[in-house]
Parts: C-alpha cells; structure tokens; sequence
C-alpha cells in the first residue's frame, strides 16, 4: 500500500505511535501538531486521507477541515477525537467525513490502523481484480 496520510494529532506520543504503526504497514505519514500547519501542508501536498483531531492549539478541528475542504474538496477524512460535541459532529458531517475514530486509553491503536488501512484501500486484492476484470478492454494502459 502507497498511501499518504496527513495525521494532525497534537499529542505528541498519540501521534508518534500512530504514526509508527501506520507506516509499519507501508502507509506514508506525515504529522502535524496544529491545526495551521495542517492547512499549510495540505496546501503544498496531495494526501489520500486526512486523520484530524478535533482539540489542536491555534484551530479548531471543525475549522481546519472548512480550510481543507477549500483546497481539497475530495481529500478523504476520518475524525480522530474523544471529543463528541453534537453540534460540532453535525458540522463534520456536513462538510463530508467519511469516518469516526475515538481515541484514548479505551482505544485499540491496531483496530485504528485496520480502519485507516480499509479507507485507504476498500477493496481486497480479490475484489480489485475482479473490477478490473469486468471493464472494458484498452480502459486502463497495460502496467509494465
């Protein structure tokens, strides 16, 4: 798996565990503590997923994905919080989560990674062939 990850976490051994786990499983993350410093580096990059808090110093995570979604409006994001404030949540849905992680001590880091690694890649190799299987000829250049 080749994937890019933007995970804006601002506790510092939250993030660098999740970080080593994901990139344990070939996942490329690159962490964030605040919520400018998302923006600004998912304005000088592609990712395939953002994992966002919610809690960061200087933004809201709320507010982070309003910036987000200006630059790209198609980035895939999984919320990362114990935060669960309903008027907050309704917001994050309508500005198009596709995912809800609770963290904390209750929180199993490798079911995290099991869902990241899902969104990231919804189809097993089975699955994929079969797809790719059913289009027709010429769809996709020959893969050398």
């Amino acid at each position: 798996m080749s994937s890019n990850v933007l995970l804006v976490e601002d506790e510092l051994k939250t993030a660098e565990m999740l970080t080593m786990a994901l990139e344990s499983e070939g996942i490329k993350v690159v962490c964030v503590h605040d919520g400018k410093s998302a923006v600004d580096v998912m304005a000088k990059g592609k990712f395939d997923l953002l994992i966002l808090d919610l809690k960061l110093p200087e933004m809201t995570g709320d507010e982070v994905l309003e910036e987000i979604r200006r630059i790209d409006p198609y980035v895939e994001v999984i919320v990362y919080t114990n935060y669960q404030d309903p008027p907050t949540m309704k917001k994050l849905i309508n500005l198009g989560i596709e995912g809800y992680i609770n963290k904390g001590a209750a929180a199993d880091l490798w079911e995290t990674v099991e869902t990241v690694k899902a969104r990231l890649d919804p189809f097993s190799e089975q699955e994929r062939d079969q797809v790719l299987a059913s289009l027709p000829p010429g769809t996709f250049p020959k893969s050398k």
